[in-house]
């Protein structure tokens, strides 16, 4: 069986999977909470599992979701125990090995909390060297850092000099306190998988994916090879540069067997800001028959506000399922 499925972009993605999940597992009356499927997030799983009881009709033990984070903590836990540190204690340690493996650094800013914002630009720029596997001896200059896709604020080119003193030393105190963050969990993660057997489950879904870190490639990769893992991917390699160069990374081909065209017509508006965008949005608003079955995407989570306040004239109910971030809430000022 092929182990790569690909949709087209016009498909329905939770429509076709759980059609394939009801002919592989439902209808051979195979074990369901023998499979697991990983999402890039947890919202996914909820559509899915409506979709799946539908099919079952009755009631059924759940395949075992999870989101990538989740998966890789699976894994890691499968060859050593350990615990994820906070972003605030992940910090005071950086700056407790700044203080005996780089003073010069503290310059200015002696106390945890006049250096904490550099810590916090630290810790993320160390995460997504190890995300992305990145070899730190290899970062020479802007340009070497600009190549894997990571703003660095000149605060911290200056500080490059210790950052490979500082990664050293903060993965070994980690790797001694069995503890771990976020990008070293991927890393760990990523150079176990090897060892990695999954005993729990006889196939891993991977769904709907389209950017993934080098250390995500590897392992998924790793399982694809080993058909322990069925890949699922909605686009083709044609048409998206992310979806080629990721076929190439899993040595695989990412391509629709059906293309069809889209059933739905397309407008643009233009707007110059915020405010005048939303004002559009409610005029558009006005003349939908069915808003009940209207969705508005917003790139941007500061837009939510402004949105709301402008059509809450011109619709009823509606349900807002975007994240906000909870300091620009009213309770939050209170």
């Amino acid at each position: 069986m092929n182990n790569v499925i690909t949709y087209s972009l016009t498909d329905d993605f939770i429509d076709r999977l759980s059609s394939f999940i009801e002919d592989r597992t439902i209808k051979k009356d195979r074990d369901l909470s023998r499979v697991a499927i990983v999402f890039g997030g947890q919202r996914p799983r909820l559509f899915l599992q409506k979709a799946l009881s539908k099919k079952v009709k009755r009631s059924f033990f759940s395949p075992k979701f999870f989101s990538m984070d989740e998966c890789i903590e699976y894994i890691l836990r499968q060859s050593k125990p350990f615990t994820k540190i906070s972003d605030l204690d992940a910090c005071f340690l950086i700056y407790q090995l700044a203080k005996k493996h780089a003073p010069s650094i503290l310059e200015g800013r002696k106390s945890f909390a006049q250096f904490s914002p550099w810590a916090k630009e630290i810790l993320g720029f160390i995460e997504q060297l190890d995300l992305e596997e990145v070899k730190i001896t290899s970062l020479e200059g802007i340009q070497s850092q600009a190549a894997i896709g990571y703003d660095v604020p000149e605060s911290i080119n200056r500080l490059m000099r210790h950052i490979i003193v500082l990664r050293d030393v903060f993965h070994g105190v980690l790797m001694e306190r069995q503890t771990c963050t976020r990008g070293l969990a991927y890393l760990l993660a990523k150079e176990g998988i090897g060892q990695a057997s999954c005993p729990e489950f006889d196939e891993i879904l991977f769904c709907n994916f389209f950017y993934l870190h080098k250390t995500e490639q590897g392992i998924i990769k790793n399982l694809y090879d080993r058909k322990k893992a069925i890949l699922f991917f909605q686009g083709g390699q044609k048409e998206w540069l992310v979806l080629d160069n990721l076929a190439k990374a899993l040595g695989c081909s990412i391509q629709p067997q059906e293309s069809n065209e889209p059933a739905y017509e397309l407008a643009l508006h233009a707007s110059f800001d915020h405010h005048s965008q939303v004002c559009a949005v409610r005029e558009l608003l006005k003349t939908v028959k069915e808003p009940d079955k209207t969705v508005v995407v917003l790139p941007d989570v500061h837009a939510v506000i402004p949105l709301v306040s402008e059509i809450s004239s011109v619709i009823g109910d509606y349900n807002v399922s975007m994240g906000y971030p909870a300091k620009r809430s009213s309770l939050y000022v209170l």
